[in-house]
């Protein structure tokens, strides 16, 4: 198991969630799904040899049981069951560090970099091109996300704003929330960025959008979670960070990669809209001389 694994103990009964369907599993699998419910840390942060030891099967019977739960395999599993870990155990864990750092900054980049890594496996790429597509093609683009794990959809934002999309930013909760969902419907796009604990208004907004004829796009770090069923496109980001905190350097790096894929598909569109928005900055006397 991962030496730097956090500790802590989350309810055996709350801790996966919605992660594991309700399906009928050979003898095998469900071994290895009782494994997975009452070894938390095991099933986070364990490798495939361990936890088919803890169950007592062999390693490819952990490999089909992901598979029969709806993964693509054990380490697209063990990215979810890791992610709702990390939000169980952060409930009454102290708002410090739980992994040994050697220079925090250094190991920040270092765990980023691995971050980053695993988002080459779990961004499907047929789904972000989906997404570009929609993008592109969109009436009006609405981006919702809350707290400090909103940056990357600023980011997103702002600069597809700056590119000549028509793009509105909320980050409110409550009735601007509800102002800007009610106004969504056929060719418009709602993109949510969401990581951390699910939370129940955007999971909402997300509903009643894709429920009134919008596309859905949600940059996250759960797969098995209303808000990934309400979208129709789907980036799943890893979001683990060193500290107390998630990191919000994947779907950043996301949000980046929308916004090239939208430059590649309309060069001429995002020539001009830059063009257009330049000017507006020279007009408006942004700049010191």
């Amino acid at each position: 198991m991962a030496e730097n694994a956090p500790t802590g103990t989350p309810s055996t009964d709350r801790w996966l969630g919605d992660a594991l369907p309700d399906i009928k599993l050979t003898k095998a699998q469900s071994r290895v799904v009782d494994a997975l419910v009452v070894n938390p840390k095991l099933a986070s942060y364990g490798d495939v040899t361990e936890l088919a030891a803890r169950a007592g099967v062999n390693s490819s019977s952990v490999v089909r049981t992901a598979q029969a739960l709806g993964y693509r395999g054990w380490p697209d599993l063990q990215r979810e069951l890791r992610a709702r870990y990390l939000v169980h155990i952060s409930n009454t864990a102290p708002l410090t560090h739980r992994v040994e750092v050697r220079s925090p900054v250094h190991d920040s980049l270092t765990h980023d970099m691995e971050n980053l890594r695993l988002a080459l496996d779990s961004v499907d790429p047929q789904a972000a091109d989906d997404a570009v597509t929609a993008l592109c093609a969109a009436r009006r683009i609405a981006v919702v996300a809350q707290g400090s794990y909103s940056g990357a959809a600023v980011v997103f934002s702002h600069l597809a704003a700056t590119m000549g999309y028509p793009v509105t930013f909320e980050g409110r909760a409550g009735v601007h929330l509800a102002s800007l969902t009610s106004s969504l419907g056929p060719g418009d796009v709602l993109v949510v960025f969401h990581l951390w604990r699910p939370l129940k208004h955007l999971t909402i907004a997300a509903q009643l959008a894709h429920q009134a004829g919008a596309t859905v796009i949600a940059v996250t770090d759960l797969k098995s979670t209303d808000l990934a069923r309400a979208s129709h496109h789907l980036l799943l980001v890893p979001s683990e960070g060193v500290y107390a905190f998630q990191s919000a350097t994947a779907s950043t790096s996301v949000a980046y990669g929308l916004l090239a894929g939208m430059e590649t598909r309309e060069p001429e569109r995002v020539k001009a809209g830059i063009e257009r928005t330049s000017q507006f900055w020279e007009d408006l006397d942004l700049y010191t001389n």
